[in-house]
C-alpha cells in the first residue's frame, strides 16, 4: 500500500493480503494451532507487500507504480 502510494484500502486489497498469508502456509503445514503464519516469519511482509501493492495497481487506487 505504502509503496505505490494508494489513495485508500479497498476490499480488493485486504483480500489480496489475506490469500497472500494464506499462500505462505503450506497444506502439510496446517493444524488446529497453526493456521495464519507468525508476523515473525520473515515471508510474509514481502509477500502481503506484494499482492496489496498488484490489487492497488490493478483497482486503480496506486499513484505510482512499484519499483
Amino acid at each position: 500500500m505504502l509503496d505505490v502510494r494508494a489513495k485508500r484500502v479497498n476490499d480488493q486489497m485486504k483480500l489480496a493480503a489475506a490469500h497472500a498469508l494464506a499462500s505462505i502456509v503450506a497444506k502439510s503445514e496446517l493444524s488446529d494451532e497453526y493456521i495464519t503464519p507468525s508476523m515473525f516469519d520473515a515471508r510474509v511482509v514481502p509477500a502481503v507487500a506484494e499482492a496489496v501493492a498488484a490489487a492497488a495497481i490493478k483497482t486503480g487506487v496506486a499513484r505510482k507504480q512499484r519499483r
